[in-house]
Order: C-alpha cells, then structure tokens, then sequence
C-alpha cells in the first residue's frame, strides 16, 4: 500500500469515527455502561483493522461497523420499553447505604470492600459514612452518594417513570402497588398520568405527562 493510500485511509477512519460516535449520542459519550464499551471496543477494533490492511477494506470494516451500532440501537429501543430486558442487559444500580445503614451482605454479594467504598467516599470529599444518607454503586461501576443534610426523600429513585411503577423500589422501601394507588387517588392522578414520580417525607413529588 502507498503511503498517500494509507493517509487518505487514515483521514477515512478519523471522519468515520467521527460520525459513528456523533450518531450514538452524547448519552453514551457521558458514561459509558458495560454494553457501551463493548460496542466501542468493537468498532476500533473493526476500523484499525483496515488502516494499512489490503485483505480489510475500509468498506469490509464500515459495514461492520454499521451492524454493530444498529444492533446496539435495537437494543436500546428494547431496552426503554421493556424493563426486564433493561434490566437484563445492563443490569441495576444497588444501593450500598440505604438511610444510613450500610449493607453489608449486598456488598459481600458484590465483592465490594469497605475500602472501595471509602476511596469512592474520599474522592468525592466526604470522609466518613456517618455522613451518608444513600451511596449507590450505578451499573457504570461509580458510587452516587447523597449526604443526610441533603435528604428529604424516602429513596433517590422514581418509584414511577413514563407511567409504569418500578417494583424494584418499592420492595427496597416497603411499599406495594396499592399504596402507589391510593396516594395517586388522594391527588386524583392516575398512572397513566405520570411521567415522573418520587417519595418526598410519605408524600409524592410528580410531574404529569
């Protein structure tokens, strides 16, 4: 291969690249989960096999490419309107400190020490757990923490979104369907009405579609 074909091949790829990742979107570029780093290991690993490679075009690695990303793009559509498939695919964040309490044996089930549990205390300026009202280790692998000073809700997660009740959290916080109901029939909602939903002091916060 020339040295001018390599380079033009070069700027290919880059240009490429460059529209690939614009057309993921800026969710993926924020935080990547674990299905978005398989994708992106995947599509450098299919586009620098065809940088100077005369038996891998860059057709050959473009189509390849393609298909991963609309196959990751199915799922993500799967995903928003299936929540077991969500679940299944990327997993869930875990609360490691729930009002306070530290869970140890979900930390145990995790293989997540009291030291990793520190250091991510520490890099975000809180030196002890007696400071924390929830720590929640998201499906990315970081710690979301939220001070007692800073906590008046029952959980930092919506026990409704787009109009469907995430029964996950109501078993974290006691709760079952019914009492959902009857505290949207005290504000005459119904589920279909809400968009957003969060427990503040026994009361809902919400915002309606």
């Amino acid at each position: 291969m020339k040295y001018s074909e390599l380079i033009i091949e070069c700027f290919a790829v880059y240009f490429y690249l460059v529209i690939v990742l614009r057309f993921l979107g800026k969710k993926e570029m924020s935080k990547l989960s674990i299905l978005d780093l398989i994708v992106f290991l995947i599509i450098s690993e299919l586009m620098t096999l065809s940088i100077g490679n005369e038996e891998t075009t860059f057709v050959y690695s473009a189509i390849g490419t393609f298909v991963i990303i609309l196959i990751d793009k199915i799922c993500s559509y799967v995903s928003l309107h299936f929540r077991p498939i969500k679940k299944l695919l990327e997993g869930h964040q875990t609360y490691i400190i729930y009002q306070g309490q530290v869970k140890q044996d979900i930390m145990k089930k995790l293989n997540y020490t009291i030291s990793d549990l520190c250091h991510h205390l520490r890099e975000q300026g809180i030196g002890s757990i007696s400071d924390i009202e929830f720590a929640v280790l998201e499906t990315d692998g970081n710690l979301s923490v939220i001070q007692k000073q800073d906590s008046h809700y029952m959980i930092p997660d919506p026990i409704i979104s787009d109009g469907e009740i995430n029964y996950d959290i109501l078993k974290i916080i006691n709760k079952d369907e019914n009492w959902v109901k009857k505290k949207l029939q005290k504000e005459q909602l119904i589920l279909q009405d809400i968009f957003y939903c969060i427990v503040e002091d026994e009361e809902l916060f919400y915002i309606k579609k």
